[in-house]
């Protein structure tokens, strides 16, 4: 069971996460400005799903640091 939680997790961090960031990365709208007729800006929800994205990608390599650095179970 456990293998099957850390899989998940795996999935959740490693895969949503690229998702997100390259979602969000390119979702940016456009309004006018004051030097040409439009200027790009990332709106605030874009900026959330890449914090949300990037920060996913972060805990799913910190887990497989984690789980490589664990020490080994003890049987008593």
């Amino acid at each position: 069971m456990k293998t099957f939680i850390r899989g998940i997790m795996d999935i959740i961090c490693l895969v949503l996460g690229p998702f997100f960031t390259a979602f969000y990365l390119f979702d940016f709208s456009h309004g006018p400005a004051g030097l040409g007729p439009f200027y790009y800006y990332y709106r605030h929800n874009s900026k959330l799903g890449l914090g949300l994205g990037v920060a996913l990608i972060c805990l799913g390599f910190l887990l497989r640091y984690w789980r490589k650095h664990a020490p080994p179970p003890s049987s008593f």
